[in-house]
């Protein structure tokens, strides 16, 4: 018998508040994978961050701003939301001392409880794949303000290998977690117009290869750089971004009459 949406939520609070996932394994593929895409992504995301100036901004979790936020980054307002006090107190803790205004609410991105058109922008850090997509989707459609911006970093699950990946390490995800697949981008071309940056297969594959030579340390090389590269120029492929590990959608919400 499927879970229900409040059995799925005990279980993701229960794992994020006391820190249940183990991801040591990947830890050291990613230094290697990601080295490089990691760079692209940070140039990526201080392009779109952009838009965020001056604005009341929403994320959907409580940190990710820290991350992605550069000192030219002044949103007007932002408000962070999360499931999950043990997390919820993390982004408290990085926002002392902030030149905006943070609010910082207990909630489940389910079930948004803010009025409609409430903000200009949504934005999250591997977090849709955690939600009831369709049900997610609806409420950011609905409190987003006509036009409104998101912007969203999640995992892909169409690449058959990563698939098999997950289900042999289920000890790096919360049990319920669905990355996105082709479904949900249907889901969310029909609320938002979007497009999108594929990132890291290549990479994931050569960076399997540069760990095994170098060990975990010196991700700046030759190896990694030429995966990357690689990606680079695949990503641009339309029917390659069923192979890639991850991806930036951003887009604006459509508007109906």
């Amino acid at each position: 018998m499927p879970k229900t949406r409040a059995e799925i939520n005990e279980t993701e609070k229960e794992y994020w508040n006391e820190d249940k996932l183990d991801r040591t394994k990947i830890k050291q593929l990613r230094r290697h994978a990601f080295h490089f895409s990691y760079k692209r992504e940070k140039k990526i995301l201080q392009k779109l961050l952009k838009e965020f100036n001056n604005k009341k901004v929403l994320e959907l979790g409580s940190y990710s701003w820290a991350a992605w936020f550069n000192e030219d980054t002044k949103p007007k307002e932002l408000t962070c939301i999360n499931i999950s006090e043990n997390e919820l107190n993390k982004g408290k803790a990085l926002g002392k001392d902030r030149p905006f205004t943070i609010n910082h609410i207990l909630m489940d991105a389910n079930e948004l409880s803010f009025a409609d058109d409430t903000f200009d922008v949504v934005f999250g850090a591997a977090i849709l794949h955690h939600l009831d997509i369709q049900k997610t989707i609806n409420h950011v459609y609905r409190v987003l303000k006509p036009n409104g911006i998101i912007v969203f970093l999640e995992p892909l699950n169409m690449n058959p290998a990563y698939r098999i990946y997950r289900k042999l390490n289920p000890q790096e995800r919360t049990p319920d977690e669905h990355a996105l697949v082709q479904s949900d981008f249907k889901i969310l071309r029909q609320k938002f117009s979007f497009d999108h940056y594929f990132l890291d297969f290549f990479s994931v594959i050569f960076g399997f290869i540069s760990l095994k030579i170098y060990g975990d340390k010196n991700y700046d090389n030759l190896i990694n750089k030429f995966g990357h590269k690689l990606d680079v120029l695949f990503s641009k492929i339309p029917f390659m971004y069923v192979f890639f590990a991850r991806v930036i959608i951003y887009g604006n919400k459509k508007s109906y009459k």
